[in-house]
Order: C-alpha cells, then structure tokens, then sequence
C-alpha cells in the first residue's frame, strides 16, 4: 500500500488511535451537548473522518459500559453521557478489579505506585466518604 497522500507528499505512517481513544472523543462531544442526541449530531461534531458506523460502535460499547445512555427503540436514537472520561477510566478499572481473585494484592501494589500527591487526594476523598457514606461497601474490614 502507497504511503504517499493526494498530493504526492510523503505521510508519516497512520496512527491507529486506540479504542479508549475514540471513546474518549466521544464521551467529550455527548459531554458538550445540552440534550440526548443522535450518532448523526456526535460524527459531524468530531470532525475526525470517521464514519457513521465507526460512531455507532463507540457508542454501541460505550453503552454496554454503561458509560451512556440510549433512548427510543426506533429511529431517531439518541445517546447521552452518564459518565464523562474520568467516570469512564473509573468503571474500566472497577472491572478490571472486579476480575481478580486477590483484590488486596491488586489494590496494594496500586497504592504502592502512586505519586505523595495521589496518595494524598486518595486518603482526603476516602475520608471523605467516610463510614457512613451508602456508596461504602459494608463488607470492608475496619483499619
């Protein structure tokens, strides 16, 4: 396959984005938008060459995440943002954790490579949410 663009100049190789990355893109454009809306409104706000059903599969996974919403069985479907690209790294890695046998292991060595400063803001949002908190797992051993 020729590596040369239309005008005969040389392109650097194409970079493949990854699938966080289209996802990221597209979480951004549901997050600016002021109403649920259709795969049609988020393509022409990304502006990134991608094709229509390149979009519906992002959003199609997103949705499986449940990263958004879809609204209507028939046509027009609209989507909207539950959670934006924070939320999103946060429901991969509560899977993620969710799939290992020995969470204390997994939640050690993460917390043993994190920066004073992300330890720091760990401990004040865990105080934060202190016992009390009903997103506060009531299995969790007492420290």
């Amino acid at each position: 396959m020729d590596a040369e663009g239309a005008g005969g100049e040389r392109e650097s190789p194409a970079r493949r984005r990854g699938q966080g990355e289209l996802e990221a893109q597209v979480l951004s454009v549901l997050g600016g938008a002021s109403e649920p809306v259709t795969a049609a409104w988020v393509v022409e706000r990304l502006g990134a060459g991608l094709s229509y059903s390149t979009v519906i599969t992002i959003l199609t996974r997103l949705h499986a995440k449940q990263a958004v919403t879809r609204t209507g069985r028939g046509r027009p479907v609209l989507w909207e943002p539950v959670a934006n690209e924070a939320g999103l790294a946060a429901l991969r890695m509560r899977r993620l954790l969710d799939k290992q046998s020995d969470r204390d292991a997994v939640l050690s060595s993460f917390v043993s490579v994190l920066s004073s400063h992300d330890e720091d803001l760990l401990r004040a949002l865990l105080a934060e949410s202190g016992p009390d908190d009903p997103a506060t797992p009531s299995d969790r051993p007492e420290r």
